[in-house]
């Protein structure tokens, strides 16, 4: 007990020197000088609001923290040391809140008395800048335009604060003083920001855009007065143009900077597709002058080559039967020729008669030239299609006499064999293949050769025939096979009476028959029934 006594004597003593601090920390002088300023207005309330905190703190809280004190101390004499470190905990929180709002207090006192000071010294820095950016405007109007009269009425606004400011400083009123202040700061940078977004814009509107607006008028009166010639109405362009700049001026005077800045970058495009359009008439006459005479040069080659080609075919149908295709392409051609030659005539006329767009001109002569060289192409065809021709017909003439050939090889094997007839099957294909190759003898006889039909009769006489060379060949194999079994079978007539039958059988499809390839099937199974392997060994004396 007699130590927590000790420790609570010892806070005490702490705390009745901070007392004793705090008094000293009267804010009298400052609430003395701040009377003296005749404070008005906003300053004045928050002085008084100011000056009631304080008068609370000192008078009540201060007052009440001494009370507390000297109970706590008589509470710790009387050995009451539990109530007394309580009381003293309690007051620890009430002194350190009594510290801040004292403090806040003398900080606002504070803020009251520089509040005269840094404002005058704001607003002189503002009057100077104000003054500045008032003589830019003055004297460089030239450079704003229409936007020069908005700017005047801004600053006006500006002049006013300033003259607001002034008086509210002289009634006492430091805050709403200050307010002002903050105001023109604000608009003072507005200002300064709007007239570097409008200089460049006046700039287009007032010397670029007019410049270059004459320049174009120039150059269409020129150009009128040589009879030039164009798709869109220029007058009208330029006119739109001008209305445009026009609508941009009085969007700047109104300050809409982003209605003027959309109206400016359509005007430099509508600038830049005047100049093209009269840029490309210009290039288009020189153009146009310069393959007039090359373009019927080409036009003319191209009837040239037209017409003898034309005498070829004429001859050719005399004795070939063209295609459709060939005389279609061809007939296209001519008609193109007959088009592109109207519209040539009727361009040039139009240079005759200075009623004309050299731009569309220029691309009429490059569809023109394009046309050309796609019938050129095309006739090129044609020509190498007939060329193609006359040598199909000599490859068809030697292919249908090796035919020929080939067919009497084939009918002087059959005649070697020395036979009693053949198969119907057989000499069914080997007539239908020589009616081929007469009728393709009559065909290139003709009066009029078709070589398309011919072409195609020469591939299919050519598979046929190659059929009919591997049946003389399997038809040969089978005859000799035939005569080798039925010359080996005779050993085996006498001694086996069902043998007999078959070999007579056979024979007969041989020789009476003429039924080669069954008759090897049966004396062949005759023979392996009666000799196995036998029929193979007398395959293998035909193959070598």
């Amino acid at each position: 007990m007699w130590f927590l006594q000790k420790r609570n004597a010892s806070t005490l003593n702490k705390y009745k020197e901070r007392t004793d601090e705090l008094k000293k920390a009267q804010l009298d002088d400052k609430i003395e000088k701040l009377e003296k300023m005749k404070l008005s207005g906003a300053s004045d309330d928050r002085f008084n609001q100011l000056k009631v905190e304080y008068h609370k703190q000192t008078d009540d809280i201060f007052s009440d923290i001494l009370k507390q004190i000297r109970a706590a101390e008589y509470k710790n004499t009387e050995f009451k040391v539990f109530g007394s470190a309580n009381d003293l905990k309690k007051l620890n929180t009430e002194m350190n809140d009594f510290e801040g709002k004292i403090g806040e207090v003398s900080q606002g006192f504070d803020e009251l008395l520089a509040s005269n000071e840094l404002n005058a010294t704001h607003s002189e820095e503002l009057q100077h800048q104000y003054q500045t950016l008032r003589k830019q405007v003055l004297t460089q109007s030239f450079s704003y335009g229409p936007a020069t009269d908005k700017l005047e009425d801004e600053l006006s606004e500006i002049a006013n604060l300033l003259d607001k400011e002034k008086q509210l400083t002289q009634k006492g009123d430091h805050i709403e003083a200050s307010q002002c202040l903050d105001d023109v700061k604000i608009k003072l940078g507005l200002i300064t920001d709007q007239l570097k977004i409008i200089e460049p814009l006046f700039h287009d509107l007032n010397e670029v855009f007019p410049g270059q607006i004459d320049e174009i008028k120039f150059v269409y009166q020129k150009l009128d007065q040589q009879h030039f010639k164009f798709a869109d109405d220029i007058v009208q362009l330029i006119s739109d143009v001008q209305h445009e700049v026009d609508e941009s001026n009085t969007k700047l005077g109104e300050l809409n900077f982003d209605a003027v800045n959309t109206n400016n970058e359509d005007i430099k495009q509508r600038i830049d597709d005047l100049y093209e359009t009269l840029t490309l008439e210009i290039d288009g006459k020189r153009d146009v002058l310069k393959e007039q005479k090359p373009v019927l040069d080409y036009l003319n080659h191209a009837v040239f080559q037209h017409n003898h080609l034309d005498k070829r075919i004429q001859k050719l149908q005399e004795s070939y039967i063209l295609t459709d295709k060939t005389l279609d392409m061809f007939q296209n051609n001519f008609d193109t020729l007959n088009e592109i030659r109207r519209e040539y005539d009727a361009d040039v006329q139009s240079i005759a008669d200075k009623q004309v767009i050299f731009s569309q001109v220029r691309l009429d002569f490059k569809e023109i030239v394009k046309k050309l060289d796609d019938i050129e192409a095309s006739e090129k065809t044609i020509n190498d299609d007939l060329n193609q021709m006359l040598s199909s017909e000599q490859i068809a003439r030697n292919s249908v006499d090796e035919y020929a050939k080939r067919l009497e090889i084939q009918k002087k094997m059959m005649e070697q064999l020395r036979l009693n007839g053949l198969p119907d099957d057989y000499l069914d294909y080997f007539y239908m293949v020589y009616d081929e190759i007469n009728k393709l003898y009559d065909e290139l006889d003709a009066d009029r050769i078709n070589m398309e039909d011919i072409s195609k009769q020469v591939i299919v006489t050519q598979e046929d025939l190659e059929n009919l060379v591997e049946k003389t060949k399997k038809l040969k194999y089978n005859v000799q096979l035939a005569e080798k079994l039925l010359q080996y079978a005779n050993r085996y007539a006498n001694k086996n009476p069902e043998f007999s039958d078959q070999l007579i059988r056979a024979r007969s499809m041989f020789d009476d028959d003429y039924n080669y390839n069954d008759a090897v099937e049966v004396i062949s199974k005759a023979l392996e029934e009666v000799e196995s392997g036998s029929v193979d060994r007398i395959k293998e004396t035909i193959n070598s």
